[in-house]
């Protein structure tokens, strides 16, 4: 019986561990919504669109990387919030020396 315990919370350790370090991979539609993003943010000349990273979930997207400033940060969210089908935007920007 404690065998089966522990083989039991060893597969769920195992588990939980892949799901916390997997990434899915989007749907055509998600990653047009995250391309077309990542454009809304080139267009800004603030922010540096090549140390972001746009993934959509749905109609979620989850802005991760780096910026200068907590406007910048607020630019990008603003502009993510302005493309289509984007009903909420998870901003995990970092800025200033918290990166």
């Amino acid at each position: 019986m404690n065998y089966t315990i522990r083989t039991a919370a060893a597969v769920a350790s195992v588990v939980a561990g892949l799901a916390s370090t997997a990434v899915f991979a989007q749907s055509p539609v998600e990653e047009q919504t995250s391309q077309t993003i990542l454009a809304q943010l080139d267009k800004d000349a603030a922010l540096h669109a090549d140390t972001l990273h746009v993934e959509t979930v749905g109609n979620v997207v989850y802005l991760t990387g780096q910026v200068d400033t907590a406007l910048e940060s607020e630019d990008a969210e603003r502009a993510a919030l302005s493309v289509p089908h984007v009903a909420k935007v998870v901003n995990q920007l970092s800025y200033g020396s918290n990166g």
